[in-house]
Formats: structure tokens, sequence, C-alpha cells
């Protein structure tokens, strides 16, 4: 074979390489744009997600935070957490549509009792959406979820009121065996080494 003719053979070869090369990275080009499309779209669906929930937390800043957490203090006798109520009160708002009002009305029924416990006012709370809102509010704050749904969101798992009373004897229930936030195990205390 001539030099001419050995020249061709490495041409067509490599020529044939490379189109080898430019479909591999084709295909890999479509796999990855494949795959960053999917990606964007799954993340598009949990940012939606993810800003429908900030949108009702967001309801319940500021004033309305405020009003829930005096309503809050109405019905229940013990320091609460404006974090939790925040968080109490951005789902309340989105599952009960009269909750502004009820609080008003809490507020307003508190106040013309002049009371000082819930004891003292709930009886004159009216029948209907105002005493139900009453009771969710008391069931959220010791419960640490809306309600009792299986699908309910926990809000508040160690500020849970229900838990407080115990709380020095009893563990909160959870997977870790030293408690909540607490993953690991304590290291055991180092023994002498055996003398031989």
């Amino acid at each position: 074979m001539t030099d001419a003719g050995k020249f061709a053979t490495a041409a067509a070869a490599a020529a044939t390489e490379d189109i080898a090369q430019t479909e591999l990275i084709s295909r890999r080009t479509l796999l990855q744009a494949s795959a960053t499309a999917l990606g964007v779209a799954v993340l598009g669906a949990s940012m939606q997600k993810m800003l429908q929930a900030a949108g009702a937390v967001a309801n319940a800043t500021g004033a309305n935070a405020d009003k829930f957490m005096a309503a809050s203090k109405c019905l229940i006798q013990h320091e609460l957490s404006p974090d939790v109520g925040a968080r109490v009160a951005g789902i309340l708002y989105a599952t009960i549509p009269t909750l502004d009002a009820d609080l008003d009305a809490i507020i307003l029924i508190a106040r013309e009792k002049n009371s000082k416990v819930v004891e003292d006012f709930f009886d004159a709370l009216p029948d209907g959406h105002v005493k139900d809102s009453a009771h969710r509010i008391i069931f959220s704050w010791y419960a640490g979820v809306v309600d009792d749904s299986p699908t309910a969101e926990v809000f508040a798992y160690e500020q849970a009121l229900m838990y407080q009373p115990t709380k020095d004897a009893v563990a909160l229930p959870t997977y870790s065996l030293n408690g909540p936030n607490h993953w690991t195990d304590v290291d055991p205390p180092l023994s002498a080494m055996p003398e031989f």
C-alpha cells in the first residue's frame, strides 16, 4: 500500500471515529437535557408547593399573627412561642375561612368578661364556628398538629404543650435513643486497661 493509500485509510478511520464520537456526544447531550428538563419540572412543582406554604405563613404575619397570639393567650395560660404561633396561624388561616372574625370574637368576649383564665369566658363564646375555632386553637397548641387526621402536618414537637408537664420524666416519642435532636449515643466512659 502506498503512502497515499495509508493516508486515505487513516483519514477514513478517523472520520468514522469522529462520527461515532459525535453520535455519543449528541446522545449524552440529549440525556443531560432530558434529565435537566425533568429536574426543572420536579423542582417547579416543589417550588410551587413551597410558595403556597410560604404564602399561608405570610398571611399569618404581622397583625394576623399578633391577633392570633392575643386570642391564644386568652385561651391558654402558658408561655407560648411566637414562632410556633406563626406556624399554627398560617395553617389555621388556610383551613378556617372565618378565623379572622372568630379571633376578634374570642378577644372581645375575653375582654368583656375581664377574664384571667379561659374558664372565665369560654361558656360565653357563641356555639358554632367561633367555639369550634377556639377548640381547634387549643387542640393545636397542645397536640402540635391542627387536626387528628392521618395526614396532619406536625408544626410543634418539643414545644407541644401536652409534653410539658412530664418532660422531666418522660422522653418525647422519637426514634432517637437519647431524645429529640440527639441522634447519637453518648460515648461510654473509658475503663482502665487490663494489666497482664
